[in-house]
């Protein structure tokens, strides 16, 4: 599949690249490794006319503490993060994710930014342009159907990133960058929830850190992925468990999100309610999985069918659940 005619842009500077973002930012595509938008091209999916590439720029890349967080640069690669020791020691849980990010090849060129914007995917939208002239248009495409659901009046697309649940796990934020300002939000706060349009950021914006909090407690954490081959595969449901104790022993933050189970990330709101105590029991973990199943919005639009998704959420969960309280017991 060939390539569509584009001019690359390589700015040097981080002002450069905001500067030229602001001007073509609805004709152009950001390219950190380029392993998501050079196939989106080639499937005719993407037809950008220009390609702002972000290699020259150093101040996007590296990872480094202050006294109250870690700070990873969006052009930051899955590998680097994985060869961090800081990363290592404090947020077992993301070095997980990174480790399951495919393979390493595309470790060491993906990179966290990149991860994190990744589009939602499905499986009558990320096919050939032959494939897709044989249908009508979907709403990921501006149409008015959804070939994955009968009737469907909303896109069910699929957001797959594999780093997000681990970050969002943590309470991390995101800094938003434009010509004139910027923002920090909840990385949370970034997914709208739609499959058509997943993300809160504008045109001429660039994501330029992640920012996770640093945690002096006890806590644990652990993700958990089902795919169908160890490499090169996205999630087809995962789950991530932050975990922390009081002075008491109890526990006092407990937060739980599932990934690949619908458009964004799905968090379970209240998750300790259900889980008080270190030595939780069987029903509360039970409760917690149900939980996820029903948090989850699975149609047959992946390699799986959505009831094998379905099923296996729970799994996933009660098995991130059970290495997290490990974690912890551990000491983090």
């Amino acid at each position: 599949m060939r390539l569509p005619p584009f001019k690359v842009l390589e700015p040097g500077t981080k002002k450069s690249a905001l500067l030229t973002l602001d001007k073509h930012n609805k004709n152009l595509k950001i390219v950190a490794g380029g392993t998501e938008v050079v196939v989106m091209m080639k499937l005719g999916l993407s037809a950008p006319l220009y390609l702002m590439s972000l290699k020259k720029i150093k101040v996007l890349r590296g990872i480094r503490k202050t006294k109250n967080e870690v700070i990873i640069k969006s052009s930051t690669s899955i590998n680097e993060i994985l060869q961090s020791p800081l990363i290592n020691k404090n947020f077992k849980s993301i070095t997980q994710a990174a480790k399951l990010l495919a393979a390493p090849p595309i470790q060491n060129r993906a990179t966290i930014g990149g991860n994190i914007l990744q589009d939602t995917r499905c499986l009558y939208y990320n096919q050939s342009e032959f494939f897709r002239s044989g249908l009508k248009p979907c709403f990921k495409v501006g149409g008015d159907i959804c070939h994955a659901v009968k009737g469907g009046k909303r896109c069910f697309s699929v957001y797959q990133g594999d780093m997000v649940p681990s970050l969002i796990s943590f309470g991390s934020k995101i800094k938003l960058e434009k010509k004139d300002s910027s923002r920090t939000v909840l990385l949370s706060d970034l997914f709208t929830g739609k499959g058509e349009n997943p993300f809160s950021i504008q045109p001429n914006e660039l994501l330029t850190e992640i920012v996770i909090p640093l945690h002096n407690c006890n806590y644990g954490s652990s993700y958990e992925k089902l795919r169908i081959r160890k490499g090169l595969e996205y999630p087809l449901v995962s789950a991530a468990v932050f975990l922390s104790e009081n002075t008491d022993g109890n526990l006092d933050n407990v937060r739980i999100v599932i990934g690949a189970a619908a458009s964004g990330p799905k968090i379970i709101e209240n998750a300790s309610i259900y889980l008080k105590r270190k030595n939780s029991s069987d029903e509360d973990v039970d409760e917690i999985a149900n939980i996820s199943d029903n948090l989850s919005e699975m149609v047959n639009n992946l390699s799986v069918s959505a009831a094998y998704r379905r099923k296996m959420v729970q799994v996933v969960t009660k098995r991130s659940l059970q290495n997290a309280f490990q974690d912890l017991n551990k000491g983090g």
